[in-house]
């Protein structure tokens, strides 16, 4: 899939060099045309006026037409330009270049969130997110909050975005369509919902009113002019339809403001519509976000309708004929009326389904910029399989894989500092997360049971609330014993347990805990220092290590779990290594 894009990358950068060079040739063509002009204006008395005047009307149709195509070349140009400039993001992504200083904020209580940096300053969502919208961006941090998983809706996740993954102009020229919505990164279109609300005041009768009363003014003014009634007959109707046209709108003011206030927030969407409609998809989801986003596109169309006859309201001479003797207000507002009544829902849900899909996107990154990946096999027991697994958000070429399998039981992992025993952690619990998304996952084989993550890795002290580092890792087991009673699968990942208190008390406390954890149903990496818990014998507890080389007098690793646990340490070379001992 990387070759796929850097082949992308090339043809448009062939397309656009070509574009490039018609678009030079027609700027100058433009200006000889407009010099040509000039000339046949300044020699106009040389020559037959006639000649003259036919001559300029065959060169300004020219430039017309010129300039139209060199409109549509530009346009051309910077749209190629735009999917370059995407594409280099995702090779970004790749060569590990993507990393920046924004952080994203999500007010959640789940910490597993922060611990395995999916959230926040160089997490998963910064690596994934391609989405514009605020709500499309909203919506990826919901996704990969879990907060809703399920087996039906992994499945249908995958097969959209295995069809997303083999379509990448569409995904491409997706994001290039967005490019053009202002401001999108700074609305969430739910937000103008209420401009849809369905509850606008416009009435049937009012609408049949003023059309008997339109009809009545025409007649009036027929009959005036064959002399059949008065004019001041006709001119007081007239004035009567035209008062009550203004106060009507006058009454209603809020309601027009709405009209008004639809165009400005939905009107940009439609080149986004139009591109999606006109796409075939296969998958069962993509297919119904695409009807619901082809609905919504056509009420963006009656929406556009109902716009256009409102600007007739801001025009002096408009605003008396049409509301005069058409009831332009009565109209409007009545059918805007009748579309939100029946169609309010179907465009919100467009709206959703645009989002929806900036969001199958987004989860689609890790297809196109890693090349060690596949789709999860989600198992009913409770399990995990993984084989040549590595951590998504680092650099695929230099990050070293490892495989591991187990069932319902603990593992606990020792090793020096540094080795790896975190990271691993780490490695599982992101790709947990790419799992239950329904996206793919950076290994060759990864088979998983669906279990709530627990985490207990990057506890902090909140002394605003006076709670130290190990009260705040009690509370976080605590959590994990509360959801227990539940009954339901777990996988819970502990680093250092009970770094925060004394030996003695943290020996204590991890053996209490381990043996709770041992009677649930769930599976337990938990890394450690303390060599007396790899002593507990327990059927569902195991030993696991991460270790070091020593060549020349220098410290490497080779970052590979084994079986069984550590026999070295290494805090003296380093304390020695830093200069804090001799």
């Amino acid at each position: 899939m990387k070759q796929l894009l850097l082949e992308k990358k090339q043809q448009f950068g062939i397309e656009k060099d070509n574009f490039q060079r018609k678009s030079n040739i027609f700027s100058k063509i433009r200006m000889f045309l407009f010099l040509l002009f000039i000339g046949l204006v300044l020699l106009y008395s040389n020559y037959s006026i006639f000649f003259i005047i036919a001559l300029l009307w065959i060169v300004a149709l020219a430039f017309l037409l010129v300039a139209l195509y060199h409109g549509y070349i530009n346009r051309e140009v910077k749209r190629l330009e735009t999917c370059i400039s995407i594409i280099e993001q995702y090779e970004k992504r790749r060569t590990n270049e993507w990393r920046s200083e924004q952080t994203v904020i999500l007010s959640t209580d789940d910490s597993f969130l922060e611990d395995l940096d999916i959230v926040g300053k160089n997490s998963l969502f910064q690596f994934l997110n391609f989405t514009y919208s605020l709500g499309g961006r909203n919506r990826l941090l919901e996704t990969l909050s879990l907060k809703r998983v399920n087996k039906q809706e992994i499945i249908e996740n995958q097969e959209s975005i295995e069809e997303l993954k083999n379509n990448p102009e569409f995904v491409l020229f997706f994001q290039e369509k967005l490019t053009h919505v202002k401001n999108i990164s700074k609305i969430d279109f739910k937000e103008y919902f209420y401009l849809l609300d369905g509850n606008q005041k416009g009435k049937k009768l009012e609408a049949v009113i003023s059309i008997f009363f339109s009809i009545f003014t025409i007649m009036s003014l027929l009959l005036a002019l064959l002399q059949m009634i008065s004019i001041a007959y006709f001119i007081g109707i007239f004035l009567f339809q035209l008062a009550s046209s203004y106060f009507y709108a006058m009454i209603y003011k809020e309601d027009f403001d709405k009209i008004s206030k639809c165009s400005r927030y939905f009107s940009n969407l439609k080149g986004a519509y139009e591109y999606v409609e006109s796409q075939r998809f296969t998958a069962l989801k993509n297919k119904r976000l695409q009807r619901e986003v082809k609905e919504g596109k056509e009420i963006l169309l009656k929406l556009e309708q109902i716009v256009s006859l409102n600007s007739y309201r801001f025009n002096f001479i408009t605003s008396i004929l049409f509301n005069a003797f058409f009831s332009l207000n009565f109209l409007i507002l009545y059918k805007y009326t009748e579309l939100v009544k029946k169609d309010h829902q179907s465009f919100k849900n467009s709206i959703i389904a645009l989002e929806e899909l900036e969001v199958l996107i987004s989860l689609s990154t890790i297809a196109f910029v890693k090349d060690n990946v596949s789709f999860p096999t989600i198992k009913s027991d409770i399990s995990l399989e993984v084989k040549n697994v590595k951590h998504p958000l680092l650099e695929e070429e230099k990050c070293i894989s490892n495989d591991f399998q187990c069932r319902q039981d603990i593992q606990i992992i020792t090793g020096s500092n540094m080795s790896g025993k975190t990271s691993f952690m780490r490695t599982i619990g992101i790709n947990l997360v790419l799992a239950y998304t329904g996206t793919y996952v950076n290994a060759d084989v990864f088979h998983c049971s669906i279990m709530k993550i627990f985490t207990s890795i990057n506890v902090k002290d909140d002394i605003s609330n006076g709670i130290s580092t190990f009260y705040g890792e009690l509370k976080r087991i605590k959590e994990v014993l509360d959801y227990s009673e539940n009954n339901k699968p777990m996988v819970i990942f502990i680093d250092e347990i009970f770094k925060g208190t004394n030996y003695n008390d943290r020996i204590l406390g991890a053996k209490e805990v381990l043996k709770k954890l041992a009677d649930l149903p769930c599976i337990v990496f938990l890394t450690t220092h303390d060599f007396e818990l790899c002593e507990i014998n327990h059927k569902k507890i195991h030993n696991y290590h991460f270790e070091e080389t020593y060549k020349q007098n220098k410290i490497s690793f080779d970052y590979k779990m084994k079986k069984g646990k550590c026999k070295t340490t290494n805090a003296k070379y380093l304390m020695k290594e830093i200069g804090i001992i001799d």
